[in-house]
């Protein structure tokens, strides 16, 4: 195994350890699931057969993923993660006895990135997998209302995680610039929340609410929903999807190249 492998590795799996066993990961996941609690004790079927089922789960999402999940309450919850992780290490000093192993920044940022990427997966995807087992239930479909959800439960998951992905390295950046967590995910949910009502206030930007992340999400949906009215959002799935992983990678690129140019001192 190389010292690549061994360092990202070890690094990713006890940042991934130390979150979920934290505090407020539980917390955090407690806000995540509080919908789909509510969807467990009142489900207000409308049908028993595959199609109704699917036609409910994708207008519960496009609901629930733009206003929640994905929504001002999401991206605090992805902010509050995302920051703590360099951030903390910074703060306490402990970064550099990370960098006192065989183990470079380009390592760290990436194993602390995906770490809490996976994290978020946990937080999110829990609350989503748990509608989708319960639906065939509710509508009497059984193993085949399973099977047949089971596309529009990895769209959602991998929407949620494109946009997650986003909001994680703006965190991470901004991160290492405010190195106090607590500021760090003020500043961060700062910038996100005004953008969010700024952007779609700009008088000569055509279309301005096009560039929300609210809207983007239901650009994204069109990739796989076909039961509800996603005819008014203007947009090609597919570059979305190409979009947000590139503003992510260019966001973690400075991330990196700071924390190269920042001294750690003994």
């Amino acid at each position: 195994m190389s010292a690549f492998e061994t360092g990202f590795w070890v690094v990713f799996v006890e940042e991934l350890r130390r979150i979920l066993r934290s505090r407020r990961f539980k917390v955090l996941f407690a806000v995540t699931f509080f919908p789909s609690l509510i969807y467990l004790l009142s489900p207000n079927p409308i049908g028993e057969s595959v199609e109704p089922m699917l036609k409910a789960f994708e207008a519960m999402m496009l609901d629930l993923l733009p206003n929640y999940w994905l929504g001002i309450i999401g991206q605090l919850i992805a902010i509050i993660l995302m920051c703590d992780l360099l951030a903390s290490e910074m703060d306490r000093g402990t970064i550099r006895l990370l960098l006192a192993k065989p183990l470079r920044l380009s390592e760290l940022v990436a194993a602390k990135f995906l770490a809490g990427i996976s994290a978020l997966v946990i937080l999110f995807g829990i609350p989503y997998a748990t509608v989708w087992l319960y639906n065939p239930v509710v509508y009497k479909t059984g193993l085949d209302g399973l099977w047949k959800g089971l596309p529009n439960l990895l769209l959602v998951l991998g929407v949620s995680v494109l946009i997650l992905a986003l909001l994680g390295a703006l965190s991470m950046l901004v991160s290492v610039l405010i190195s106090r967590p607590l500021y760090a995910s003020l500043a961060t949910f700062g910038i996100v929340f005004v953008l969010q009502f700024l952007v779609p206030q700009i008088p000569y930007l055509q279309n301005a609410e096009r560039y929300t992340l609210s809207y983007q999400t239901a650009v994204l949906l069109k990739a796989g929903f076909e039961r509800v009215d996603l005819s008014g959002f203007a947009g090609v799935p597919a570059h979305s999807a190409a979009i947000f992983p590139a503003l992510t990678v260019a966001m973690l690129l400075p991330a990196w190249a700071i924390l190269v140019r920042r001294d750690f001192p003994d």
